[in-house]
């Protein structure tokens, strides 16, 4: 009798030590982990990037004449929103712009890049 009473008292402690709590300590310190561990997870991100930053050394001549074609350009497409039909023959550098008028009102638009020769067709029907 004192063997089984040994046995099942055994067996409850055995059991109540398995039975612990599953506490989550997080990792990141966005999410409330620990500080220190920030530095090493920085390291890895960067590590596994294979993004590179776009080259900016373009030279004052290029943004110069980027800067010169958005402003033929919105100053184009202001004017042609606004009803300000201004038919005739934009060549900005890059692109050619072409606008045309239609008896009806619409507005045709023809950009060809000069370097490619692709051709966009925009069709604005009259307000």
């Amino acid at each position: 009798m004192k063997l089984r009473w040994l046995f099942i008292g055994f067996l409850f402690t055995a059991v109540n030590a398995a039975a612990t709590e599953i506490v989550y300590q997080p990792i990141n310190p966005s999410f409330g982990g620990n500080p220190l561990n920030g530095n090493f997870l920085l390291q890895k991100a960067q590590t596994q990037n294979a993004h590179s930053a776009p080259d900016s050394d373009r030279s004052f001549v290029d943004r110069f004449r980027e800067a010169l074609e958005r402003n033929i350009i919105n100053s184009l497409t202001r004017r042609i929103a606004d009803g300000e039909i201004v038919e005739g023959l934009y060549d900005t550098g890059e692109y050619t712009v072409e606008v045309v008028g239609q008896p009806d009102g619409s507005v045709i638009v023809y950009i060809t890049h000069n370097g490619s020769g692709e051709q966009t067709v925009i069709t604005m029907p009259s307000i």
